[in-house]
Formats: structure tokens, C-alpha cells, sequence
């Protein structure tokens, strides 16, 4: 279906890409956006404003899904918007890496922002700390803000009465462990146990990587998954090493290591391949629960902010959907089919699906401050240019080229990236072409953040 907004650029009823094309064809629109595919009217009596819409919302850490109801039950809007919290988790620690570097180097004396200022005496936060009330990482404030964004862009372009949204609460310890009960399941299992005094106790005080053939008394907590590679803190992701292999582990997976150390024809690495092979058979795989924790921590936020874009709002949880979609809808495993599921559905128990498309949106950000690339020491290597604009075109925008003449002649639509030199990089949904001239680029919409494609609906 495509979107309509009066001359006023207010919503109207959605139309049928036929209904458009002749709205279009006859001068009574204009096209007012690509993605989603919106027209505007020139004269407001060509089209009705009839129907209502509902929004249906199944959030994820990494690929929300999202349907478009109007109130004949019929699903006009499908997507699935891909979230960037990995991406800006990835240039938080990049940053930190890089003042740290340069701070040890004495290149630049800055201090660091916050230290332990969160915190008095009393263990509680201070009244003017941006952690005060409702404060959430910066990775998940970005899943979550998307979005709550792209549904505001869609309550712009249809009358959106409702959202159903589904809030999920993972049971981490479920999770981990589906057996656990009782005192174990209400107080955790290290009650009455520091963490590195249980694991000591537990691994005999005995480095689980080579018993002791390193000789190295040095006893550490080693993450057998490391954190940068996606592990955490939790126990089951915890055991004890001497620093030896714990140094000589690096940032490997424990399957990572045990490959590089069967290449090898030392008496300790044979000694270290045999415990590390007992080990992994003696311990579950281990399945980081990073997403399923973001998701948690944003699901309230999420239910707030989307409460308060539109008079109606519900909740389902992650069972009901499930039920629904297999038991009732009959549908595959898909994120915009989880989002239909949402709790919500119609009293004949089944949806008219009339559109054959979805929207695919990934979010990109909106550029950033830093006018610099660095090595991996820190230092910076090269500067960029200041300017955001080059002949009026900005990284993300949109563009048309229709390229008359030469090697790369041909149309391709897709994201640009800019260069001081006028020729650009366009990415298109098969590849990314360089070195296109901008005369022969036009822009179709202007860069909001987000890249789109259009897939078929399976």
C-alpha cells in the first residue's frame, strides 16, 4: 500500500500503488518521500480519509518487527528495522581505547569525565547525575530509540489509534539453567560465596587449562568466552587459569584456542588440549545473554514512550505471540510475523495480508563529530574534511545516477557517500560503486539516519 498526506501534509486513508500511479499520472500528487513509498495530494477532495490504523511492535535487540492494521483487519505495512546498539557499543570501546592510549602516552592530558562521581558516600547516585532517573547505556538507548522514532514516522503517515506491543522478560536463570529451583533459584547460586573464592573452591585451587604444567602459581579469573568477543560475568562463563595461559589464551574462544594449540607439538600445549577438551565436554556451550538482558532493560522505557504517542495502548508477552502465530495464524518464523502475532487479534482469528513487501530499514546514525581516523596505537593518522556537504549532497542521502557514458554508464540507486572531490561512493542493494561524478546524481530523500531495501514478503 502507499501512504497519503493531504495538501496539508496531513494523513490520509493509505491507497493501492495503482490508485497512486493515477493520482501521479494526472497531476492531482506529488511524491512526498521514497521509503516508506508516501504521495501528497494537490487537491484533498480526489481521496478519502476514512480508516483508522493500528501499529503492532515486536521489539529485539538486533531486528524489531513492525505491522501495519488498519481496522478491517487488514495488514497493509510490513518491516523490519535493524538496530546498530553492537555498532555503538563498538566505537564507545574504540573511544576508550584511544583516550586511554593517550593519556598513558602523555600526547594529551584528559581526564576522565565521570570516574567515580556517580557515587557518594551512601552508594546512591546524585540528584544531578545524568544516571539519576530512567538512565540507560547508550547501545540499548539507541534500540530503543529507534524504535519508538520510526513509529512516530508512521503515526505521521497514517491515523494510528492503537500500538500493540510485546514485552518480553527473559528469565536468565531459566535460561542458563532449566532445572534450577528453590533457594538456588531465589538467591543465586554463589549465596554465601565470593565469586573468585567460589570458583577457587571449586577447580581445586588449580588452573583448569594445564593442572599446574606451567608452574605458574598465579591464579586468575579467566572469561572462557571474552567479553570483547561477546561474554560476560556470569558464573557459567568463569573458571580459574594461571596467568600463563591466561596470557597465552588471549582473545581467543576457548574452541579458538584449542585449534591453535592442537597445531602445536609442545609437552604443555598436549597437556592443555587434553583438559580443555574435557572441559568443553563437561560444560554446557556457552550462550551469551547479552541481548536477551537488553531487551529486558529497555522493555519499560519502550512501553512508556510508545504509551504516549497514541490514545490506545497493550501489552502481550512473548508466549501469547508465539501461540498466536503458530497455533492461530499459521505463519513462519519471521520478525513482521511475531509483530502480527502481537497480542490483538481480530474475531474471525485471521488477517488480509495485501501487501507482498517489506521494508527492511537499518539504522546508520547520523554521522559523527570526530574528524579523524586512528591507527592502532591511537594516534591519528588521518583528517578528514569538515564539510558535511559537498555540491549539496550529504553521506546518506539517497541518490539517482544515470551515468550516460564510459565504464560504469547504467542508473544506480542507492546511499552516497561523499568525497571533497565530487565523485562518489553509492551503495546499492547488490553493490557498492565508486568514483560516480555528482552531475550525475540526483537526490530522491534526503539522509534521516536509516537505509532502506525492499524484500519480497516470504
Amino acid at each position: 500500500m502507499v501512504f497519503v498526506l493531504s495538501k496539508q501534509k496531513k494523513p490520509m486513508d493509505n491507497c493501492t500503488p495503482a490508485k497512486a500511479r493515477i493520482l501521479l499520472r494526472d497531476g492531482f500528487a506529488v511524491v512526498h518521500k521514497q521509503h516508506p513509498f508516501t504521495i501528497r495530494l494537490k487537491d484533498n477532495a480526489v481521496h478519502s480519509q476514512e480508516k483508522e490504523y493500528q501499529i503492532k511492535v515486536d521489539p529485539g535487540s538486533k531486528t524489531t518487527g513492525i505491522a501495519l492494521v488498519d481496522n478491517d483487519a487488514n495488514v497493509v505495512f510490513f518491516a523490519e528495522l535493524e538496530h546498530r546498539g553492537e555498532r555503538v557499543v563498538s566505537l564507545l570501546e574504540t573511544r576508550r581505547q584511544t583516550r586511554r592510549n593517550r593519556r598513558t602516552r602523555e600526547l594529551r592530558y584528559r581526564k576522565p569525565k565521570w570516574g567515580n562521581a556517580y557515587k557518594k558516600k551512601n552508594s546512591k547516585f546524585r540528584a544531578d547525575s545524568p544516571r539519576s532517573d530512567g538512565w540507560l547505556p547508550p547501545s540499548i538507548l539507541s534500540i530503543e530509540q529507534n524504535i519508538v522514532n520510526f513509529v512516530k514516522k508512521l503515526t505521521k503517515l497514517s491515523h494510528v489509534r492503537s500500538i500493540a506491543l510485546e514485552s518480553v522478560k527473559f528469565d536468565m536463570q531459566k535460561m542458563e539453567n532449566a532445572d534450577i529451583k528453590g533457594v538456588e533459584y531465589q538467591q543465586g547460586e554463589l549465596q554465601g560465596y565470593e565469586v573468585r573464592n567460589y570458583l577457587l573452591e571449586k577447580t581445586g585451587y588449580t588452573c583448569q587449562y594445564c593442572r599446574g604444567a606451567s608452574n605458574d602459581k598465579r591464579l586468575e579469573v579467566e572469561h572462557m568466552q571474552p567479553k570483547s568477543r561477546g561474554g560476560s560475568n556470569r558464573l557459567r562463563n568463569l573458571t580459574i587459569a594461571c596467568r600463563t595461559c591466561n596470557t597465552d589464551k588471549n582473545m581467543d574462544s576457548l574452541p579458538e584456542y584449542l585449534d591453535r594449540l592442537e597445531r602445536l607439538n609442545t609437552k604443555l600445549a598436549k597437556t592443555r588440549v587434553r583438559h580443555i577438551k574435557r572441559l568443553l565436554e563437561t560444560n554446557q556451550p556457552f550462550v551469551p545473554l547479552r541481548y536477551a538482558a537488553w531487551v529486558n532493560t529497555m522493555r519499560n522505557r519502550l512501553a512508556r514512550d510508545l504509551s504516549e504517542l497514541v490514545p490506545h495502548f497493550t501489552e502481550g508477552t512473548g508466549g501469547q505471540t508465539q501461540y498466536n502465530r503458530i497455533q492461530k495464524l499459521k505463519l513462519p518464523k519471521e520478525h513482521y510475523y511475531d509483530a502480527l502475532a502481537v497480542v490483538g487479534l481480530p474475531p474471525e482469528g485471521r488477517f488480509n495480508i495485501s501487501t507482498d513487501q517489506v521494508l527492511e530499514v537499518k539504522a546508520y546514525g547520523r554521522g559523527s563529530r570526530f574528524r579523524g581516523r586512528t591507527n592502532a596505537c591511537g594516534i591519528i593518522t588521518k583528517n578528514l574534511m569538515r564539510e558535511k556537504q559537498v555540491f549539496g549532497f550529504q553521506t546518506g542521502d539517497l541518490v539517482k545516477a544515470v551515468v550516460p557514458k564510459g565504464k560504469k554508464q547504467g542508473v544506480y540507486v542507492g546511499r552516497v557517500a561523499i568525497r571533497k572531490s565530487g565523485y562518489f561512493n553509492i551503495r546499492t542493494s547488490k553493490e557498492t560503486v565508486q568514483g560516480i561524478s555528482h552531475k550525475y546524481c540526483t537526490v530522491t530523500q534526503r539522509n534521516n539516519g536509516y537505509g532502506y531495501t525492499l524484500k519480497k514478503r516470504s
